[in-house]
């Protein structure tokens, strides 16, 4: 249950069938120590090898580390903004947008239209579809009052597991995630603990195809009408006779489990 599923997600760059059966949330302070630094950098670079894609904030600190990681270790990973497409906050994490979405190897996904700029509120929000979209969250470093708690939070109400690596009790920046373990949360040393935890000992590098039952009445609409042929959203909209908002939030819901593929701007066609 996605207690705080929005009507419609956007989206810039390439997704993946495992984005949507095989992801991770990797979240944590923004002002990190050398410490946290190197947790997130071997944790990150290790659940990416294990082919979980690495989902994140885009914020500085460890959302950044995390990206940065499952890049570089030939991974995937998915930013979640807290504004528009059209803006990227932090401005300098700009180069890392590009380079999540020029690569190939994931996207930038907001639940918020363009034009919509960066709002304090807006974080909570996108914490919360952080957690939403992962197996579960892995809490690698963060103080008491860290955003990554109410990700955290989230994870637990929404049913997933929440993972913290212990860290000094005399560091502040740890203490957040110390809480956490106090609090029930798994104590990880390793990406194997989160591996063998989520029973995901063999993710496969490359999932095969299979068959995926749709589970609503928009989903077997629109079905009736997609082929290997590519038919653009407006197509489908006037063929199915729903509202293109329907439309739009139902085909992303589909494209992220694997059963639809976009395969232009706006184009559409059935995954198998």
């Amino acid at each position: 249950k996605f207690e705080y599923a929005p009507i419609v997600l956007y989206i810039y760059g390439r997704l993946a069938e495992n984005d949507s059966r095989f992801t991770i949330g990797v979240v944590g302070t923004r002002k990190m120590s050398s410490y946290g630094r190197q947790v997130t950098e071997r944790f990150t670079t290790d659940l990416a090898k294990a082919n979980l894609t690495i989902v994140s904030g885009l914020a500085l600190g460890v959302d950044t580390v995390a990206h940065h990681a499952a890049l570089n270790a030939g991974g995937r990973t998915l930013a979640i903004l807290a504004n528009g497409l059209d803006t990227i906050y932090p401005a300098e994490n700009l180069s890392l947008a590009k380079r999540i979405v020029e690569s190939g190897c994931g996207a930038l996904i907001s639940a918020y239209p363009l034009g919509v700029r960066p709002d304090a509120g807006n974080f909570p929000a996108r914490n919360h579809i952080i957690a939403g979209l992962s197996l579960g969250v892995l809490v690698t470093e963060a103080p008491p009052k860290s955003g990554a708690l109410i990700t955290a939070g989230s994870a637990l109400q929404q049913g997933r597991e929440v993972f913290a690596v212990p860290g000094g009790i005399f560091s502040a920046s740890s203490a957040g995630v110390n809480k956490l373990i106090l609090d029930g949360a798994h104590p990880v040393i390793s990406a194997k603990d989160i591996v063998e935890q989520l029973d995901l000992r063999m993710v496969p590098e490359h999932v095969e195809a299979q068959a995926i039952l749709p589970n609503n009445d928009e989903e077997r609409t629109l079905l009736k009408h997609l082929s290997q042929e590519a038919q653009h959203i407006d197509e489908l909209t006037r063929a199915s006779e729903m509202e293109p908002h329907v439309v739009s939030a139902t085909l992303t819901m589909m494209e992220l489990k694997g059963m639809v593929r976009q395969v232009g701007p706006m184009q559409y066609v059935i995954a198998h």
